[in-house]
């Protein structure tokens, strides 16, 4: 496979009253988002910030996955936790101040070395968490089993 050096992604959005919307993408199921209700929008749909905080942890594990593929090592479990601050910053308004994953990898117990350093790597070149001006922190787990992988 072949990469290129830019790619694009495309949402479109439609206002579907209040503070409401529908976000779709070609092929994608249609995503009911709103603003948090604490900002006056509805409860029991996916806000902007929930996004944002599921993108990061995603592309996280995305991008760990991808490098034990290449390192090739099996990940018998992956399951994390995400939590976002957002706070108002002086002078700025509010705005996410800190993002703190916590990841649980299982690996088989001669894998737990190649999962710390995949897990390094994937810190380093995740593309969401490299493109926010917030701090993200990543407190890992690391489980050693001889399970069966699961993809």
């Amino acid at each position: 496979m072949s990469l290129l050096n830019a790619y694009s992604y495309e949402v479109a959005l439609q206002w579907t009253g209040r503070r409401a919307g529908h976000a779709t993408a070609a092929d994608f199921p249609v995503l009911e988002i709103s603003a948090p209700p604490e900002f006056s929008g509805e409860p029991g749909k996916w806000t902007p910030e929930h996004l944002l905080v599921a993108s990061v942890a995603s592309c996280l594990m995305t991008t760990f996955l991808a490098i034990a593929s290449l390192s090739r090592f099996d990940v018998i479990a992956y399951r994390s936790n995400a939590v976002a601050r957002l706070e108002k910053v002086p002078g700025e308004g509010y705005r996410f101040t800190e993002i703190v994953l916590t990841p649980v990898i299982a690996v088989q117990p001669a894998d737990r070395e190649k999962a710390e350093k995949a897990l390094r790597q994937a810190e380093k070149h995740c593309f969401i968490s490299n493109s926010l001006r917030t701090t993200v922190q990543v407190e890992p787990q690391f489980l050693v089993a001889a399970l069966e992988p699961t993809r």
